[in-house]
């Protein structure tokens, strides 16, 4: 009976679910289990997709990944969103103490003539990211695969990587594209730690259903926006 080969998608799914669950409740650190549950849940459907194929075994280990990364996922949703009401509050009660003390001062000074409010400075953005070009190329099974690259600058006060700090999304035909694998490209600037002020070029991977037009949109990660930092559209054919 031919032995299988264990799915490495699926062993790296358990492990990214178990730490991205452990972690989920830690104030901070869960920005991080955020990322990790999002490729647990990647991992685990490709390793299901994968062994459903019949060349590798793990179903078990994908499954339990998945479940476990998405069980972090929402957990992590929840402390952020508590966290944050939590913050909101007590800048709200800060606020109050701030005004009461205000009318309190302009209570025992003489009228004068109203002054402009102060303008604060605009701030600078968290994150710099361009969309500099696509090309088409292979993965790692011979399938189409679309080449995005981007710059990306850290402009905040702690070295972070791009997968930390933004959310590329490729859309085709109006659904958004899964990331490919593959080696005509350098994906390991996709984690590497950027310090402050500093730039780099990283290249993401995207599997294509067909040649037509791919839209690519980045957003900020950990934002409760919707703001689009940068947008693009590129014609394949």
């Amino acid at each position: 009976m031919e032995n299988k080969p264990r799915s490495a998608m699926a062993v790296a799914s358990l492990v990214l679910g178990i730490v991205a669950l452990v972690t989920s409740i830690l104030p901070i650190i869960n920005n991080l289990s955020f990322v990790m549950a999002i490729l647990g849940v990647v991992f685990g459907i490709v390793g299901i997709v994968g062994i459903s194929k019949g060349k590798k075994t793990g179903k078990g280990l994908a499954i339990a990944g998945l479940v476990l990364s998405v069980v972090a996922f929402v957990l992590v949703l929840v402390m952020q969103s508590a966290f944050s009401a939590a913050l909101d509050e007590a800048m709200e009660e800060s606020g109050m103490t701030s005004a009461s003390a205000e009318t309190a001062a302009a209570g025992d000074t003489a009228v004068s003539e109203p002054q402009a409010a102060e303008q604060s400075e605009p701030t600078e953005a968290a994150y710099g990211v361009t969309i500099d070009g696509c090309r088409v190329t292979e993965d790692y099974e011979g399938n189409p695969a679309a080449v995005i690259t981007y710059t990306f600058t850290n402009n905040s006060d702690e070295a972070t990587s791009f997968m930390v700090a933004l959310y590329p999304k490729v859309f085709q035909n109006g659904v958004e594209l899964d990331t490919a694998i593959g080696s005509d490209w350098d994906s390991n600037k996709y984690t590497s730690d950027v310090k402050p002020g500093s730039s780099t070029t990283v290249e993401i991977g995207y599997a294509l259903e067909d040649m037509s037009d791919v839209t690519v949109e980045v957003e900020e990660l950990l934002s409760f926006s919707d703001t689009i930092l940068a947008e693009q559209t590129f014609s394949l054919s």
